[in-house]
């Protein structure tokens, strides 16, 4: 199988194809390659031995600049294979590591045979090996049955053919993300490639990246060829993080059901009646818009119980957003809680105690942003002193006529612009959000609603700690579940 694909090429030297492209193509390993024959070329390359019978059969398969196998310090390829040459260059004085002007003029021939023990398909296995060695240095796809085996078989010829004073990890590695072969996107073959690449060689963080995502599309990686590449104990290990996996996210779903009425529950978190009446308020508000947004809330189940993985991811964006959207970027979890955050509920407590209970790293900044608490829109208002505050002072005393405006109306007017200037309004993004959105929408009508009964009264202070501790707490628990599923 032929993976046209991305890839680095020479530094600045040669046009990269454009689009990831799959295809399945015949390649006997001794025919010429077209995506290897550069007609300006000066080194020709072939898959055998100078005197063996196929120099009469084949021709050469690559024909490529000497100056790129210079540059890339291939000196140990050419002093092993190189032939008969012509030119400046004719006894092999090459300068490693970098090229040189004198390497364009002149005819180079590269004989390169498999190894002598080497018989039938081994022999295949061989040439496309060294076919792949330079495509890495043309920048071209690499070519075999599987990517994993071919990026193995890569770095082992990169390590026999190039001189000493070079990384060969890093510059495979810089193929790989360059190419495309990194990224793993809803991609099993690239992300198994890249497990089995990491497992033979023990790259142990590219194995950590590569089997997270592994675990994330379990259900489509084992219906993969390149599956059977890894190990039986990777794949063991893949099975049994997959089921754990899967419980986690059904635990999960049936929170998110209910937006964490249990985990926020009064055993758990201690309010006030009001507070708790708030709370309930708000936990309405999520359901109904989440309603409107996927159609049912919570979603039908689809190929397994619980919320799938395109409603988590969208979930954890959307309240990723608002938790932008009304944090206090200045305050972070090291730093002592201040005095605005400590009246009535206490916030940080409240977020570090689910922290530790479910055990979830704490976020940086785990405080909102808090109204002032002129903005409290039960505080009571002297009508006189108010409305001199909104009113011209000479008009009062000029016009009998000139009444006071409502101390309610005042308040909540007072209220609602101090609750507008609590959060991170100056981010244009965040406005623009569609939960941002609605959030605005609904702490507005919490305050141009409020009612004078005290028993249900909340300050527009302590309703926004109880809305931040329910949306700190559901982004956690989305962050837990999502980290590991591929985006």
């Amino acid at each position: 199988m032929r993976l046209r694909i991305s890839g680095p090429g020479p530094k600045g030297s040669i046009d990269r194809l454009e689009d990831t492209v799959k295809e399945v193509t015949n390649w006997d390993g001794l025919s010429m390659d077209p995506e290897m024959w550069y007609p300006d070329g000066n080194c020709l390359v072939h898959l055998y031995a100078r005197d063996s019978t196929a120099s009469s059969m084949w021709g050469p398969a690559f024909l490529i600049p000497l100056e790129f196998l210079v540059g890339l310090d291939c000196i140990p390829l050419l002093d092993r294979f190189l032939a008969g040459s012509t030119g400046p260059s004719s006894k092999r004085e090459f300068v490693k590591g970098r090229s040189n002007s004198k390497y364009t003029s002149g005819k180079y021939d590269l004989y390169i045979p498999p190894p002598p023990t080497a018989e039938g398909e081994q022999q295949l296995l061989c040439r496309t090996a060294t076919r792949n060695f330079f495509a890495w240095i043309c920048g071209k796809p690499l070519v075999g049955e599987s990517l994993g085996q071919a990026l193995v078989g890569l770095l082992n010829n990169m390590s026999e053919y190039r001189g000493l004073n070079v990384d060969n990890v890093e510059d495979i590695l810089d193929y790989m993300e360059e190419g495309g072969y990194a990224d793993f996107g809803s991609s099993p073959v690239h992300t198994l490639a890249t497990l089995h690449f990491a497992e033979h060689f023990q790259f142990e963080n590219l194995y950590i990246d590569a089997f997270a995502h592994a675990v994330g599309m379990h259900d489509e990686i084992i219906q993969s060829p390149e599956y059977k590449c890894i190990s039986p104990t990777t794949r063991s290990i893949l099975d049994r993080a997959h089921s754990e996996l899967q419980s986690r996210l059904e635990s999960t779903s049936i929170s998110l059901s209910t937006f964490l009425t249990d985990e926020l529950s009064p055993t758990h978190l201690g309010l006030t009646s009001a507070s708790r009446t708030h709370l309930d308020r708000f936990r309405s508000f999520l359901t109904t818009y989440w309603t409107t947004a996927l159609g049912s809330y919570p979603p039908p189940p689809h190929s397994s119980p619980g919320f799938s993985n395109q409603v988590l991811l969208r979930m954890r964006t959307e309240f990723k957003d608002l938790y932008a959207y009304l944090v206090d970027e200045s305050f972070t979890a090291s730093d002592c809680s201040p005095a605005a955050a400590q009246g009535g509920v206490c916030v940080l407590q409240s977020v570090q105690a689910f922290d530790a209970r479910l055990g979830y790293e704490s976020f940086l900044h785990p405080l909102p942003l808090l109204p002032t608490s002129s903005s409290d829109a039960s505080r009571p208002v002297n009508n006189r002193t108010h409305s001199l505050s909104l009113r011209s002072p000479t008009l009062a005393r000029t016009f009998s006529w000139s009444r006071p405006a409502s101390p309610k109306a005042d308040s909540r007017l007072l209220a609602l612009s101090t609750v507008a200037k609590a959060s991170n309004h100056h981010k244009p993004t965040l406005l623009d959000a569609p939960l941002v959105k609605a959030y605005r929408d609904f702490e507005t009508e919490s305050i141009l609603s409020a009612k004078e009964d005290k028993r249900t009264r909340v300050s527009a202070a302590a309703a926004r700690k109880v809305r931040w501790i329910l949306i700190y707490a559901t982004l956690q628990t989305l962050r837990s579940a999502t980290d590991i599923l591929p985006a």
